[in-house]
């Protein structure tokens, strides 16, 4: 079910939302928004066919995020408050729809079996790469690679920027990985870019970026206009805005292979996130 191309450059692409796969019984349930999938990042797979060019390992999985999102955290659900988009096993869209038809919500028991069948044999294999590639090199860097939809109401404010990343803070990876991913807008004429905002981090930078122990995680997520013609159904790859921003993210990755092998320095680090004013009146 769960899919491993593995290689043997310091870098792992995670590929966790582009599956469409919805097992018949959970399908019959959804409501017609929910059987859209809009909120999928649509034709990422595609999008690094580079992967085997550069060695780069790459982990997916076919599940669509609406079964269960390898990205959220398995403990979450029935927490106060708790997003419904964002649960283990979403039941709101991004924009606050509904994705299950009146009543037909998964429970706590169907969401920890979904969690047994699929959320954790992804982290074990997604684990399992890291594991291996770390006894060989003295760091690596994981992506989890996402798209998200330009336009998000009540989610972001206005059009979502081309480029986002999430470090949490820093703390999934060094500053080095964020800088050259700033990189990549040498390859765009949009040129927008987010740190820390639309997307801070999930539950897989959360899990494994170690920057000390020379794992580093970080969180990037395109805005699908970057290589989608029209961001509604079937969702139709643009030849152009696909070329150039695989050509982005295969610039990106061989610089990030390169500064985990000791060959590259980023460049000089630009502060994007927001410092509370320390002074005083």
């Amino acid at each position: 079910m769960i899919a491993v191309k593995e290689r043997s450059a310091p870098l792992i692409l995670c590929i966790g939302h582009s599956g469409l796969r919805i097992p018949p019984a959970i399908d019959k349930r959804l409501s017609a928004t929910g059987r859209l999938q809009a909120d999928a990042s649509w034709h990422m797979d595609q999008l690094v066919d580079f992967a085997e060019d550069i060695q780069a390992t790459v982990v997916s999985t076919p599940i669509s995020r609406l079964v269960v999102d390898v990205d959220g955290d398995p403990a979450s659900f029935g927490r106060p408050f708790e997003d419904g988009a964002l649960s283990i096993c979403p039941v709101l869209t991004l924009e606050g729809k509904r994705v299950y038809l009146p009543d037909e919500d998964p429970g706590r028991f169907e969401m920890d079996e979904r969690r047994r069948l699929y959320h954790a044999p992804f982290h074990d294999a997604l684990s399992a790469q890291i594991r291996r590639l770390r006894a060989i090199h003295g760091r690596i860097t994981v992506i989890s690679l996402q798209s998200m939809r330009s336009r998000i109401k009540g989610r972001y404010p206005g059009d979502l920027p081309l480029v986002n990343i999430g470090t949490l803070h820093g703390r999934s990876c060094h500053e080095d990985v964020a800088s050259l991913s700033m990189t990549m807008l040498h390859d765009f004429t949009d040129k927008t870019f987010s740190e820390n905002d639309a997307v801070g981090g999930g539950y897989i930078a959360q899990t494994y970026g170690n920057p000390s122990g020379g794992v580093h995680v970080l969180t990037l997520a395109l805005a699908l206009r970057s290589y989608i013609r029209h961001e509604n159904p079937p969702f139709e790859m643009d030849r152009e805005r696909c070329r150039q921003t695989r050509l982005a993210l295969r610039n990106f990755c061989q610089k990030l292979i390169e500064w985990a092998n000791g060959k590259r320095k980023a460049p000089a680090r630009v502060l994007l996130d927001h410092l509370p004013d320390l002074l005083e009146d």
